[in-house]
């Protein structure tokens, strides 16, 4: 799963500061990931594992993160040169004055959907009032809030639970929708037998209100000195990426190599689920790892409808496709059955 928690910068002026002051210096380059090593990172893993990195001349560490270690507090400070992480976050970043910056963007759905079972008859989010939903907090709710806004449905007529990081308040029926990733939680309720055809979902992009998901990110002091080593770090990762969902088995196996403690069956499902995530938008065109203006334009109105900024940042900083746009053209299509 990805860190729950997206209030990412109450201590932004001291990673602002760390920032500028160019943070510790590091033998080699990290990548810090958003979570511990799984299928969700297959085309890292994988290009790591291949040697794709060190054939572009990049001497690149593969980090996990977790609840109280964030890539984008990692990258601004200097600790780590990549990390992952959604447009949100770059977004929320840039307005605090931590200059990152979007270089290669994979995932093109939001990384949450939102499930219920279909005896309860939410087929829409205007069915909602009257109804329970359980969400994760610390940012991770707007979206919900974004979708009931674009429905016209009232906040005080859906009672908003802050759910915990498993299902089993859910399978109690405790409350009747749940927010899951698509590569996690929705995964562990089909192990549990209830399958797609048992489910109603609501999913952000019907609303005009995705949070897209997965990208990596530098800071502009990275992009100023050492441009060759992105780009050796977007090639090796697009072809990675594309070597994974060409053969989720195959990758699976390789994650099992960096995680013994995961399973193969739960790891080939997560990555079809990140190729899911990321058959959509500009990668249908032959554009994997393109950052779409739309989408992040998007995010930063949801983010402003939420108050969470007060004014909207220059979008055009915040992303580029120069390293996507300098690629291989063999590595801008991905496997999307």
């Amino acid at each position: 799963m990805f860190a729950k928690s997206k209030r990412l910068w109450a201590t932004a002026a001291v990673a602002a500061a760390l920032w500028a002051g160019g943070g510790p210096a590091a033998a080699e380059d990290g990548l810090r990931l958003e979570w511990v090593f799984q299928g969700q990172f297959a085309g890292f893993i994988v290009a790591d594992a291949k040697g794709y990195y060190k054939a572009e001349g990049v001497d690149l560490d593969l980090r996990p993160a977790g609840p109280d270690l964030k890539p984008a507090s990692t990258v601004a400070t200097g600790t780590d040169t990549f990390g992952v992480g959604h447009p949100n976050q770059v977004i929320s970043a840039r307005s605090n004055g931590v200059p990152l910056v979007t270089v290669l963007q994979f995932g093109q759905k939001s990384a949450t959907t939102y499930i219920s079972r279909k005896e309860k008859g939410i087929e829409r989010v205007q069915d909602m009032p009257g109804h329970s939903v359980g969400l994760w907090f610390g940012g991770d709710e707007h979206e919900f809030h974004a979708m009931m806004n674009a429905a016209g449905v009232d906040k005080s007529d859906v009672n908003v639970i802050s759910q915990g990081f498993e299902i089993v308040n859910w399978l109690r029926d405790e409350y009747d929708v749940m927010q899951v990733t698509r590569y996690n939680e929705l995964n562990l309720v089909h192990y549990e037998g209830i399958g797609p055809d048992q489910l109603n979902f609501l999913d952000p992009e019907d609303y005009g209100v995705a949070l897209i998901s997965g990208g990596i990110f530098v800071n502009e002091k990275t992009i100023a000195e050492r441009p060759d080593v992105i780009q050796g770090f977007v090639n090796a990762t697009m072809r990675g990426w594309q070597d994974a969902f060409a053969d989720p088995k195959a990758a699976a196996e390789i994650v099992l190599k960096y995680n013994s403690e995961l399973d193969l069956k739960g790891q080939i499902d997560q990555i079809k689920s990140m190729r899911s995530l990321s058959c959509a938008g500009p990668t249908l065109d032959g554009k994997f790892g393109y950052s779409d203006a739309a989408a992040w334009e998007t995010s930063q109105k949801v983010l402003i409808d939420a108050k969470l900024l007060d004014s909207a940042i220059d979008l055009g900083k915040a992303y580029s496709n120069a390293y996507f746009d300098a690629a291989p053209d063999k590595y801008k299509q991905v496997n999307c059955p």
